[in-house]
């Protein structure tokens, strides 16, 4: 194995626990078993020496046929027990380390940050958590116990070849080095262009997932024979890096057998060429057992290199993991600091995208108990500091407190304990309203989710439908209208009961009507808590304590809708083009 495979397969050690332990104690017997099956080999090739050599029987340590085949049912059935052991270990191991190694990805992805989260398409998730975790576990599960069994017993081959025939084993001694320097010259092209071909399936699953997403709007506008076109076209670059891929895996192997093979040749020549100089019956003797032992051997071998072609497969697939698994996540405090009260203060807070600054040095404070309205164009940074205030992102620079304490210092974990958050785009799961109104608190009795459907005005429209509220809401809850969708949003932080609420213009879209319904369902919601809303419809945010007006990620105004009004400002012009459009 090459430094990159050992280090590969170290780090996948280093991430897990559970596993080692099992999986060392099979790879052990494996490797017995292995070494094992060269024995009946060893011992056929003892007979002979004994009966044509004439040696006596007291020399001999086995001398009828009956005892041999003791010997050799003995070595079977050793070789069995090794297998079976070795199995069981090697396999219940493997899966406990791929479990372990698999739950480890699942909760990093859990803790990153949601600004890393999307600078990555859907497809390499699902891409990174099937695919690569899979080919990563048939390392430990096959590949890694084949690899190092069929090692260890060439190696005990070619040990038993040097001691017994040293002159014919060193044609394989002289071979061996030149198979694997092939193989590995070869593999340096393989490599590109497996990678090539990687980066083009990654890019055609995007495409299909877009298209596929997409394939509605597409319709509408008569542009699915473009799209199509488009996919047909990534279609045929994948397969033409497919091909390359499948004709260079090959290579190196059909490389490495046609160098290795040539230790037949050189095992005739050498043979030729001490035919007339040597003793003939002791040549006989090593060449015949040379004969015997190198056909198993050269198979043992030819196995390394299939299982070293695709352990290189996987390989590739640990590095995209463990590139993912570097990822830096939210740094989280050892001893949580609970704050005393519910205000929201930013303190000299920058964030941006991509070395672009998209909130620049702003500072506010929001009093616990306060409804705060952030407003402004799209672009500005108003749903940013929304996803600041709730942890997703970490600042560049500064701090966002809540209570006089930062958010570092409360640690994730707790400052989603204190925080509900209403999307634009409510995120609903494949299951009934019941179970998606409960995520809010997982213990709530049906009394308490009842009555938050109450207070959220949903009671009207679950009533009409055909299960209640065992209703499916389907997919992202398609099944569902938007403000349908909304209002059990609401329920489910009212729910939840934090004392701080993060709405994140949840009434843009909808109509006038629907508007007014889930603004007076949100209207418990409300009470007694540290509101700050997003909103681009001023009209529903007049009644705000206070109004921050963000232009280019910093905040030109504040004050109430009355003071803003009064000041003419930046403002007023939003006003003055919202009742103008209305």
């Amino acid at each position: 194995m090459d430094r990159q495979a050992i280090s590969s397969i170290s780090r996948v050690l280093g991430h897990v626990k559970s596993g080692k332990q099992s999986f060392i104690i099979g790879i052990t017997f494996r490797v017995l078993e292995r070494c094992l099956s060269i024995l009946p080999c060893v011992l056929c090739f003892y007979w002979l020496y004994a009966e044509l050599s004439k040696v006596t029987i007291t020399t001999t340590l086995l001398s009828t046929p009956s005892d041999y085949l003791m010997a050799l049912g003995g070595v079977f059935l050793l070789q069995l027990i090794c297998a079976y052991v070795g199995q069981q270990h090697s396999l219940i191991g493997s899966y406990q380390i791929a479990q372990d190694y698999r739950s480890k990805a699942i909760s990093h992805f859990r803790r990153l940050p949601l600004g890393v989260l999307h600078q990555m398409h859907s497809s390499e998730f699902f891409e990174l958590f099937g695919d690569d975790i899979k080919k990563i576990e048939r390392i430990f599960s096959y590949v890694l116990p084949d690899l190092l069994s069929a090692l260890m017993a060439a190696l005990l081959g070619l040990v038993i070849l040097l001691f017994i025939a040293p002159l014919y084993a060193l044609s394989m001694c002289l071979i061996l080095p030149c198979a694997f320097w092939v193989m590995h010259l070869l593999k340096q092209r393989f490599i590109h262009i497996s990678k090539a071909k990687a980066h083009a399936e990654k890019h055609t699953r995007s495409t299909l997932i877009d298209y596929i997403e997409a394939l509605k709007t597409l319709r509408l506008f008569d542009q699915t024979h473009h799209w199509l076109a488009r996919v047909q076209k990534q279609l045929d670059v994948a397969k033409q890096h497919a091909l390359q891929a499948e004709m260079w895996s090959v290579g190196p192997l059909l490389g490495y057998r046609a160098v290795l093979n040539m230790a037949l040749v050189l095992f005739v020549v050498t043979l030729a060429l001490s035919l007339p100089e040597a003793n003939t019956s002791a040549m006989n003797f090593d060449a015949i057992f040379f004969g015997v032992l190198i056909i198993p051997l050269l198979m043992i071998l030819n196995e390394v290199a299939e299982h070293f072609s695709t352990l290189r497969m996987a390989i590739q697939s640990e590095c995209k993991v463990e590139a993912f698994l570097n990822k830096p996540t939210l740094s989280e405090p050892c001893d949580p600091i609970t704050p005393q009260n519910h205000s929201i203060e930013f303190e000299r807070v920058s964030f941006g995208y991509d070395g672009i600054d998209i909130i620049n040095n702003m500072s506010f404070y929001a009093p616990e108990g306060s409804i705060t309205a952030i407003v402004g164009e799209a672009g500005s940074g108003k749903s940013t500091l929304l996803n600041l205030c709730a942890r997703f992102f970490e600042p560049s620079s500064g701090c966002v407190k809540v209570g006089g304490v930062g958010l570092q210092e409360i640690g994730s974990e707790n400052v989603h304990n204190l925080i509900s958050v209403i999307f634009e785009d409510v995120q609903l799961i494949d299951s009934s309203i019941l179970e998606n109104i409960r995520i809010g608190k997982p213990d709530a009795t049906d009394e308490e989710i009842y009555q938050a459907c109450a207070d959220a005005h949903c009671l009207e429209f679950i009533n009409r439908l055909p299960e209640g509220i065992n209703t499916q809401v389907g997919e992202s809850g398609v099944l569902l209208s938007g403000g349908q969708r909304q209002c059990i949003a609401i329920a489910r932080a009212l729910l939840k009961d934090t004392p701080i609420v993060l709405l994140d213009d949840i009434t843009a879209s909808l109509d006038p009507i629907t508007q007014a319904d889930v603004v007076s369902a949100i209207q418990h919601l409300l009470q007694n808590r540290t509101v700050i809303t997003v909103s681009h419809r001023l009209s529903s945010i007049v009644q705000a304590d206070n109004i921050l007006v963000i232009e280019q990620g910093k905040v030109v105004e504040s004050g109430s809708h009355r003071c803003l009004l009064s000041i003419g400002g930046y403002y007023t012009r939003l006003w003055k083009a919202e009742s103008h459009v209305v």
